[in-house]
């Protein structure tokens, strides 16, 4: 009995601690990204010469990834980072989840 005491607490920890795939609306996924770029090309004084076309529901994790990245990146922003192809499923290897 004292066992099965600690494996329910256990149980609800490793569930609780499993990454769940979220998805983000699209609507909401575009205000983020652009919401990037016009940040971005504010900053730096010019953006890249094409739009970026967010996917159909998109992970949160590959929305935030591109968001910041974008943000973070250096002057002049001529092109979207490599971490925003993320959004179309695109597994980069050492990238996480």
């Amino acid at each position: 009995m004292k066992n099965l005491l600690w494996l329910l607490p256990g149980l609800l920890l490793l569930i609780a601690a499993c990454a769940e795939d979220t998805t983000v609306p699209d609507d909401e996924a575009m205000s983020q990204i652009y919401a990037a770029v016009n940040y971005k090309a504010k900053e730096c004084g010019n953006e890249p010469a094409y739009i970026l076309i967010v996917p159909h529901e998109p992970t949160q994790h590959s929305v935030d990834l591109c968001a910041l990245t974008i943000i973070r990146s250096e002057c002049p922003f001529n092109d979207y980072p490599l971490f925003c192809v993320e959004m179309y499923d695109v597994d980069i290897p050492g990238i996480s989840p």
